[in-house]
């Protein structure tokens, strides 16, 4: 499993904090979007966005994996989130809210893994709200753009 922190050191780069991206929907409109670390200041947006979505986020880390737990309350998300935020300070991992421009609105989430395969830098998931209403693919291609230039990944593997 490749360490994180030891590519931040080994690139001299930081983590990034507030990466901002525009996307357009399915009618054309464009929406300013802003990652955030995953963190229990967007713990009621977050909780309120993986709610409205559990159908859809079944399975996202892979077909056994049992998160979300659809009776999962508050609490417990927001011991997720501080989770998140104990790994993002100590470079294990890297977690990030979607959000709106002005971080008032939750649209998904961003999730950068060690590799538990060695050919790969790291691993990424990430899941986007049923009513942003845009394509999978041009997170994708944001996130592949970003995880190139700004992170330095050479290898990396988007689920």
């Amino acid at each position: 499993m490749k360490e994180l922190s030891k590519h931040l050191s080994n690139k001299q780069i930081s983590a990034p904090e507030n990466h901002m991206f525009v996307v357009t929907d399915k009618k054309q409109r464009e929406h300013t979007l802003k990652l955030v670390p995953l963190n229990p200041s967007v713990a009621e947006i977050d909780y309120a966005t993986v709610m409205q979505n559990i159908d859809n986020l079944s399975g996202i880390f892979g077909k056994n994996h049992p998160w979300p737990d659809p009776q999962m309350t508050y609490q417990q998300n927001l011991k997720s989130l501080q989770v998140h935020h104990v790994e993002f300070e100590t470079q294990k991992a890297f977690a990030y809210s979607i959000t709106s421009i002005d971080s008032k609105k939750c649209f998904g989430s961003v999730y950068i893994d060690p590799s538990k395969e060695g050919n790969y830098d790291c691993e990424v998931f990430y899941w986007v709200c049923k009513t942003l209403h845009i394509e999978r693919k041009q997170i994708f291609d944001l996130l592949s753009t970003w995880l190139s230039d700004t992170w330095k990944f050479d290898r990396y593997r988007i689920h």
